[in-house]
């Protein structure tokens, strides 16, 4: 009788494997911002119309949605604004529109001013839920559900704060999607199903929102090394003409940027350490002044 092959090569080969593509993806990929101009080349050569979140809103609420075809460029900037910069450099050579959404931890207040009086939208990419779940180490969705008030209230107060230093109408805004949403189960776009709140802040539009979303023929989003787009390449929607399609940038899918993905990579870990309560972060507590990146604090903008 012959024995069961161990599985365990196996895994071992491909944890390492996955290891070398994080290692490659953070710290080896070269630039691919030419590859968005070849993109908007293409789109622009096809016909498509170019918009914004914003922009594209503003059509849907005017009832002037043609047959199109409509690419809808969005760009939501978890890390690395060296990267951002480029990219809207792109986007506003080609005088295509775009919608930047911007995370408390990457917030440009003059880059953000920039990009909207280009025509492009910048807005507020937001993650109270993931935020607050962090801080009060809450470990279920029930948990979630019951502070929901006070993280709504946390989300107003980022909100309004972000308004008031950008001077900027925020009209749409984006969920981000944390690593602590997705072991919990919630998204961070649930806080948004209060159509009070959202009257109240003055929001006419969530990314996510069904009103939206159903009118896209596909989506597609970038990804990590090697698999740098999901769901398919958006160039073959373009070359076959489909009629509404969405594509979704996020900066560190387009050039390594070593040292802002190494504190990215820390604060990740710092974050996981301290929701754990582990004893590796009590070891490394009397640091914390030194590393606001582990205290969560906002390496890149200074807000």
């Amino acid at each position: 009788m012959s024995m069961p092959t161990s599985s365990k090569p196996l895994k071992f080969q491909q944890a390492l494997r996955s290891s070398w593509h994080r290692f490659y993806s953070d710290f080896l990929l070269p630039s691919r911002v030419h590859e968005l101009r070849s993109l908007l080349e293409q789109a622009l050569a096809q016909g498509y119309q170019m918009h914004s979140i914003a922009s594209i809103w503003e059509k849907i609420k005017a009832g002037q949605l043609q047959d199109g075809p409509y690419l809808v460029l969005r760009l939501d900037i978890d890390t690395d604004l060296r990267t951002t910069r480029a990219l809207w450099q792109v986007v506003r050579e080609m005088g295509v529109q775009a919608s930047f959404y911007f995370r408390l931890s990457t917030l440009d207040v003059n880059l953000m001013r920039e990009i909207h009086a280009s025509g492009s939208e910048a807005s507020y990419h937001y993650e109270e839920i993931a935020t607050y779940a962090k801080r009060h180490r809450l470990k279920s969705r029930a948990e979630v559900e019951a502070h929901m008030p006070a993280i709504q209230a946390l989300f107003a107060e980022n909100y309004r704060r972000v308004k008031a230093l950008t001077g900027l109408p925020l009209h749409t805004v984006a969920s981000h999607g944390d690593w602590l949403n997705r072991r919990l189960g919630v998204i961070n776009h649930e806080l948004l199903q209060d159509r009070g709140l959202r009257e109240e802040l003055g929001i006419e539009l969530e990314a996510y929102d069904p009103v939206l979303q159903q009118r896209y023929t596909q989506r597609f989003s970038d990804g990590a090394h090697p698999n740098l787009w999901l769901n398919g390449n958006p160039l073959e929607a373009i070359r076959t003409g489909l009629p509404f399609v969405e594509v979704l940038l996020h900066p560190r899918h387009w050039g390594a940027n070593i040292p802002v993905n190494l504190r990215d990579n820390l604060r990740r870990l710092g974050e996981e350490l301290a929701y754990r309560q582990s004893w590796w972060f009590c070891l490394i507590g009397p640091l914390n002044p030194l590393w606001p990146i582990v205290q969560g604090g906002l390496v890149e903008s200074g807000f």
